[in-house]
């Protein structure tokens, strides 16, 4: 699980370092011409690209957000405000607003667990501890 995070977020910083140098290159273009002829509108296009990759990071947030809500056994917004789709998508996304109720819940279920096996190894190392004084004791 740890190993999925930092993939994760390290495919994450390199989509978001793309989409940086996309949207620094867009603002230094000069402006498309006015009136659409033979000329090409590299602008234009840039834009959009840039508006593509933005829909791709969002894609790739909510999918890994779906996958780990399946992990944790966190349900899933099921009402149609919860979910948009975008036109350079094949499949619905999560909204801000819902995945941010998703990946509180997610975090939650996360902590729960941690806990769980926290208290667990506490025990256990609080009975090791004592098995060790037990037997120094009688060592004497």
């Amino acid at each position: 699980m740890l190993f999925d995070e930092l993939r994760y977020r390290r495919a994450l910083r390199k989509q978001l370092k793309l989409h940086r140098s996309m949207s620094r290159a867009l603002d230094e273009m000069p402006a498309d011409p006015e009136v659409p002829g033979d000329e090409p509108r590299y602008r234009h296009t840039m834009g959009r690209q840039l508006g593509m990759e933005t829909v791709a990071i969002d894609v790739f947030r909510s999918n890994y957000l779906v996958e780990q809500s399946y992990l944790y056994h966190v349900p899933l917004p099921e009402d149609d405000a919860s979910w948009e789709q975008p036109r350079s998508a094949s499949e619905r996304i999560l909204t801000a607003a819902a995945a941010q109720k998703v990946r509180a819940d997610i975090r939650a279920e996360q902590k729960a667990d941690w806990e769980f096996f926290a208290a667990r190894i506490t025990l256990a190392l609080a009975l090791i501890g004592s098995i060790f004084g037990v037997l120094a004791y009688f060592k004497r």
